[in-house]
This record gives structure tokens, sequence and C-alpha cells, in this order.
């Protein structure tokens, strides 16, 4: 691609979260929050309950599986950080080989473009290396380690109308009065 299509292609792409791996979500949390002022952060946790279509290298997760997910926003870009807790995951193979740190970046792709955007992406022997579904957002992670130092992602970033009690708050909201 020339230079002024690669700007004519990224003026219209949204980089819309950088996400980090950790052993220990209230400790990274807090480091945000104490160094950076970052935050409150919604935390979640992910389970064969609240993920659907879970695939974690090619293979349906059959087994029961649990990770945190604290979320915070600084300006319009999503922070999240992941804990894994039990099961097969990409972010436990994360941990074992690399320690915590920068685990990937994701970019919003609509629900009708994600199958074209997944096929050039297979064309360049990019695949997929975990997939799942977390009420109406999905999310596809790229094998893309080797090439650019970390995992790149894909999903379609939808503002979620979550039920109550799937979300706490950390730090602890203050009861008002």
């Amino acid at each position: 691609m020339t230079n002024e299509e690669l700007r004519a292609t990224n003026k219209k792409r949204k980089m819309f979260q950088v996400a980090f791996v950790t052993r220990d979500l209230e400790r990274s949390m807090k480091a945000w929050v104490d160094n950076l002022g970052v935050g409150p952060w919604r935390v979640a946790a992910f389970t064969e309950e609240t993920v659907k279509n879970f695939v974690v290298g090619g293979e349906t997760v059959t087994e029961p599986f649990k990770f945190l997910i604290g979320i915070s926003w600084m300006g319009d870009t999503e922070l999240e950080i992941i804990q894994p807790v039990y099961g097969p995951t990409i972010y436990s193979k994360f941990l074992e080989e690399k320690g915590e740190g920068l685990h990937h970046i994701k970019e919003r792709i609509s629900d009708e473009d994600i199958d074209g955007v997944l096929a050039d992406y297979e064309k360049k022997g990019i695949g997929v290396t975990q997939t799942g579904r977390f009420f109406s957002d999905f999310h596809y992670y790229l094998d893309t380690e080797s090439r650019l130092g970390f995992v790149y992602e894909l999903g379609n970033c939808p503002p979620l109308d979550l039920p109550p009690g799937i979300f706490s708050t950390s730090p602890a909201e203050e009861p008002e009065g």
C-alpha cells in the first residue's frame, strides 16, 4: 500500500482498547489508581456462564474456566486488566511465558465487517487464537505475537446493557448520604 492508501484506510479505523495481563487484579487496579489516577474500575468474572462459543487454540472449551477483567477509561480508550483464575485461556499461557504486562490492543470492527476482516487476516497467515462472546460483545484474538510482539484483538465493542450484579466497582463506591 502507498502512504496515501495507508492514511485513508487508517483514518476509518478505531483503536478501542489496550489490555494487560496480571496475576493479581486487585493489586494492579490499585496501582493504576494510586500511581496514574486511572479508575474507577468495573470488574466482572468471565466464566462458562457468561462467555459463549469460547474457543482457545482452535478447540471449543468444554471445561470450567474463569478469568477476571477490570475495565476503566482514559478519554475514549478503554483500559483492561485481565487475571486468569483457572481453565484454558491465552492469558494463562502469556503469564507463564512472559509474565505480567501488555497483552493486546483491540480494534473495533462492526458485526457486518468481521467475517471479511478475519478472512483478510487469514490470507496473510494470521489466524485466531481465542474467541468468544460476552453478551453482545464478541472478541477474536489474532496470532500476531511473533510478528508484532503483542496480540491484536478484533471486536465489535458494543455498549453493554448488563443485568444487575455482573460488575462490581473498584475502588468500591462510597454510599451516598
